[in-house]
């Protein structure tokens, strides 16, 4: 399987469709080939670029309705995802408000 099928199929079990755009996002801000085989080698270095690009779907709706065809996107499972993927590839969590405490001295 091409890296470009491995990560759109990934995405369409949360409902989400990536358009060739999206695609093209990720490839260029990971230096990503798209037409290359998923390995064991590169398998880190796609799912790294997978999770940075959660933050940016997640600012598309989350459902809609046109005539009579309705999609949505389990927003609850695409956040879960992206924390546990973030402190597994220790990457910034930008989605959860985790509170920070500061000690004074």
């Amino acid at each position: 399987m091409i890296i470009s099928e491995y990560i759109t199929k990934k995405f369409q079990t949360f409902g989400i469709d990536l358009s060739e755009a999206d695609l093209l996002d990720i490839s260029l801000g990971n230096d990503l080939n798209m037409e290359v085989v998923v390995t064991r080698d590169n398998h880190i270095a796609i799912n790294v670029s997978i999770v940075k690009y959660i933050p940016n779907l997640l600012l598309r709706a989350s459902s809609f309705t046109e005539n009579k065809l309705s999609m949505s996107w389990d927003i609850k499972g695409m956040k879960d995802f992206y924390s546990v993927k973030c402190a597994e590839y220790g990457l910034e969590d930008k989605l959860t408000n985790k509170p920070k405490v500061t000690f004074w001295q």
